[in-house]
């Protein structure tokens, strides 16, 4: 199925991954901006709104990417596509109401966020594409070892990051748009009707935490997911945006990834994160936290008092000694 909800809190810690710091102007000219129409005034969403949001998040994260219609592809010996979801675990509002009370509880996205819920999500290989007969083209390429006929679970051999190692040599990131597939006019390929004869992606699927899968669609405006996910994204920082931080200085243990240049160049000027920012107030915690990650990097954030745009996060998490607070999307820093 597409979706594994699970209520318990994931650490802090875990939900900061990369961390891509843009300029500011980015956020004016992005597929973000474009969906969420912000008024500079936060508002509640719907019930209704936001189930219809998360089904259609979920769908396109396991879709093709940028298709408006999908193959029918097995998973679990159902069938994938628009109605993934409905078709594969059709409790799953239930489940969304009862489990992080969605559409009676404030802070129901947020600790859906923060929680250890998994979605399924398709990954693509860029280096090569499957003919008819399930021969690679090019002749030359090859597949990594552990990688199943059916696709389902990242191969073993390669279990690297999505942003080191063999998975940027060979994979695309989890939703970048997929051009220049050896042998596939990609174009092409999602306009046609079903019964395509030319070559297919190569793909398979895996489980991604939700709040991981969201902030790659955040960090790479991937506009297919964001059309479905921004009033998710709204009520998040409707819900961060209801209070005011008491201040003080805060921590996180990130990976800037190949920003590390655009940082120091930013140095007393001001820098975008397109994502949620995860903090503590615990530095030890933030140190911590560094082990595994790309370019490496301890952020140290000073939080006026009064400020709007992070939330104290502690009575809604799992992990009460971690000291949490959240940053809505998009937050602006100065460096």
């Amino acid at each position: 199925m597409p979706v594994w909800f699970a209520p318990t809190a994931a650490s802090f810690g875990d939900r900061n991954g990369e961390s891509p710091f843009v300029s500011p102007d980015v956020l004016q000219a992005s597929n973000f901006e474009r969906f969420y129409e912000g008024t500079g005034e936060t508002a509640p969403v719907d019930a209704d709104d936001l189930a219809a949001a998360f089904q259609g998040t979920v769908n396109s994260m396991v879709m093709h990417y940028w298709a408006e219609t999908d193959y029918d592809v097995q998973m679990d010996g159902h069938m994938s596509g628009s109605e993934a979801l409905d078709r594969m675990y059709p409790d799953w509002r239930n489940e969304l109401m009862v489990k992080y009370k969605v559409g009676s509880d404030p802070a129901a996205t947020v600790r859906l966020y923060t929680s250890e819920t998994e979605v399924l999500i398709r990954r693509v290989f860029k280096h090569c594409s499957m003919r008819p007969d399930g021969s690679l083209h090019p002749r030359e390429a090859y597949l990594p070892p552990g990688l199943t006929r059916e696709g389902f679970g990242r191969p073993i051999s390669m279990a690297a990051t999505d942003e080191a190692g063999r998975a940027t040599e060979m994979l695309l990131r989890p939703f970048e748009y997929p051009r220049d597939i050896p042998g596939l006019i990609y174009e092409e390929f999602i306009k046609a009707p079903s019964e395509w004869k030319g070559n297919h992606p190569l793909r398979f699927f895996e489980k991604k935490p939700f709040y991981k899968a969201l902030n790659a669609a955040l960090a790479q405006d991937a506009p297919n997911v964001l059309r479905n996910a921004v009033p998710l994204i709204r009520h998040m920082n409707h819900y961060i945006n209801q209070t005011r931080h008491t201040g003080g200085i805060v921590f996180s243990g990130v990976g800037i990834g190949r920003a590390e240049g655009l940082i120091k160049s930013s140095v007393g000027g001001k820098l975008r994160l397109p994502r949620f920012l995860s903090v503590t107030a615990d530095e030890n915690l933030g140190i911590a936290h560094l082990k595994g990650k790309v370019g490496p990097a301890l952020l140290r954030i000073h939080v006026p008092e009064g400020f709007q745009g992070a939330r104290y996060i502690e009575d809604i998490t799992a992990y009460p000694g971690e000291r949490e607070s959240l940053f809505c999307a998009y937050s602006l820093f100065r460096v």
